[in-house]
């Protein structure tokens, strides 16, 4: 199988920004009339006409949230790429990172509102809506593209081309920002902007919740499972790293790493 040298991971994270950039317009319920689907429905019907739960739109949500998390946790497990043979190949990684906002965007395409008695409206929301949730929403949002820039190629595999054939990137244990804030970056970011968007219709609870059964599962379980314990990856050392990071919220320990006064440490400055 030959693929032209730095393309899918390149590829993969190009891709995502034009994906990530209509999700947001997808969730936001597209406030300019850019185009696209949303996460509500375009036309809010009055309460005695309107559908409050629609149980074929909320099985067809399911089966469209599939097309992106089953493929992507199929992917990243290595029996799945041992038997498609991608395992230990150096475009394995790019084309995970490539695949991926494809089936985000065919899940994003997908979705049907199982409501229309209700509609987030980003533009006539409160003042302290805006700056709480606003101000978490950006937080998070800046943190998930602080690990897509400060780490590409360990995201999307964007140097992955340069290594030989059978020879594997280095593994070590990551503890640095991102890392240090967090152990799953990628996953707490979403699941932060999800819950506080203050929309809070069905719609909105139903994708909610779809990514958060997804991503605990998924990361506590299944990619952890494989990091720590003492059969795992990293052992003892992802498990000292996991006694001081939380998964998806920033822990004291890890706050105050981060502002240069760790937990236990004593500063030698002296009163002027």
């Amino acid at each position: 199988m030959i693929i032209p040298a730095p393309l899918p991971g390149c590829s993969g994270f190009s891709l995502v920004h034009f994906v990530y950039l209509y999700w947001l317009n997808f969730i936001f319920n597209d406030p300019f009339g850019i185009g696209g689907n949303t996460m509500d429905s375009r036309e809010v019907l009055p309460s005695e006409e309107c559908t409050h739960f629609d149980p074929k739109a909320f099985v067809s949500n399911i089966g469209a949230f599939l097309i992106f998390s089953a493929t992507h946790s199929l992917l990243a497990r290595t029996a799945v790429k041992r038997f498609l043979g991608l395992e230990g190949k150096p475009y394995e990684r790019p084309l995970f990172a490539f695949l991926s906002p494809i089936t985000w965007f065919l899940s994003i395409y997908g979705w049907t509102p199982i409501g229309n008695c209700s509609r987030f409206d980003i533009l006539n929301i409160g003042l302290t809506q805006v700056l709480i949730s606003g101000g978490i929403f950006l937080l998070a949002n800046l943190y998930l593209l602080g690990l897509f820039y400060v780490m590409p190629d360990h995201v999307f595999g964007t140097s992955r081309y340069k290594l030989a054939e059978g020879e594997e990137p280095p593994h070590e244990l990551l503890t640095t920002f991102p890392y240090n804030l967090v152990r799953h970056p990628a996953a707490s970011s979403f699941l932060w902007m999800y819950w506080v968007l203050p929309a809070y219709t069905v719609n909105h609870l139903q994708l909610a919740a779809l990514w958060t059964v997804y991503i605990i599962p998924a990361t506590l379980l299944f990619e952890e499972g494989g990091l720590r314990g003492a059969e795992g990856e990293f052992g003892d050392a992802y498990e000292e790293y996991a006694s001081k990071v939380n998964a998806f919220t920033p822990s004291k320990h890890a706050i105050a790493n981060v502002l240069g006064c760790p937990v236990g440490q004593r500063t030698d400055r002296k009163s002027a």
